[in-house]
């Protein structure tokens, strides 16, 4: 999701991709998005992993919805829902879209894609409570013979986005930070007019952006579309660390190439009452 200048870290990244989509950094060749690996437990302490009866104030059954229905245990529920592939994707997911969707602002990709994507994981044992993969690392390549790792858990790659071409590099998280070759990048809240050939979208309060919107029927910064191409590349990835390889994709046709087992990961059966066709 993109960030609203107003928010921390808004100008920082809004200033970065107009950076990188001005040239200033050359042609880019690399781009580099690290995330969180490991599990955060957000309900402690460890008892809590342990099989037991729902509460009485909580309908299990229907909070599990159409993923299976599997022993309760507090630890997967409100919140930790995220370490379990039954209903979350783990750091991968729960991150990429922070860090993924700026890369892609900054690469002109909104609209499409990756063409291959590697990627490896290491996950907790089978019997564990948690299962998604705790340590990632995807590689994609892109059009005009762009990579982009995707890491989590490694320190060679730092949190955060950074996008290196053939005349300097540029970095930014989601706080403040900003970093750049050009050391009078960091001194300026916006590029100087003459540099900045290519604008992009200005939004100083995404919720007022929206009701503007609506208002005016202009599309807003982030409309659903590039909140869908987002989320693809968190899922194209997450499909490769569990597959163990790499998988191609088709950006226009949003398809995997000749690839049933990757396809098989895009869908699955739901648990009734609930069906695809309700949707």
């Amino acid at each position: 999701m993109k960030v609203a200048l107003g928010v921390s870290g808004g100008i920082a990244a809004y200033k970065a991709a107009e950076i990188v989509r001005n040239g200033l950094i050359g042609k880019v060749t690399h781009v580099e998005v690290g995330l969180p690996g490991g599990h955060s437990d957000f309900k402690g302490p460890k008892d809590k992993m342990l099989v037991t009866e729902p509460p009485p104030e909580l309908d299990y059954d229907f909070w599990t919805g159409p993923s299976k229905l599997l022993p309760y245990i507090e630890a997967r529920i409100h919140m930790n829902w995220r370490w379990h592939y039954n209903t979350g994707g783990g750091q991968l997911l729960d991150w990429i879209g922070h860090h993924g969707d700026i890369a892609h602002w900054g690469l002109d990709f909104d609209n499409s894609g990756p063409l291959e994507v590697e990627g490896t994981g290491e996950f907790p044992p089978q019997d564990a409570v948690w299962n998604t993969a705790t340590k990632y690392r995807i590689e994609c390549k892109y059009p005009n013979d762009i990579e982009l790792v995707i890491a989590g858990g490694y320190g060679d790659i730092k949190s955060g986005t950074k996008w290196i071409g053939t005349d300097g590099w540029v970095w930014v998280n989601r706080g403040k930070a900003f970093e750049s070759s050009h050391p009078g990048w960091e001194d300026v809240r916006e590029l100087p007019e003459e540099q900045r050939k290519v604008k992009l979208y200005k939004s100083r309060d995404h919720q007022g952006n929206f009701l503007e919107c609506v208002k005016s029927r202009k599309a807003p910064i982030c409309e659903a579309e590039i909140g869908h191409r987002s989320a693809t590349l968190c899922h194209l990835g997450a499909i490769s660390v569990r597959l163990g390889r790499k998988v191609n994709w088709d950006p226009a046709k949003e398809e995997f190439i000749d690839d049933k087992d990757a396809t098989a990961y895009m869908s699955r059966e739901m648990r009734k009452p609930w069906d695809y066709t309700a949707i």
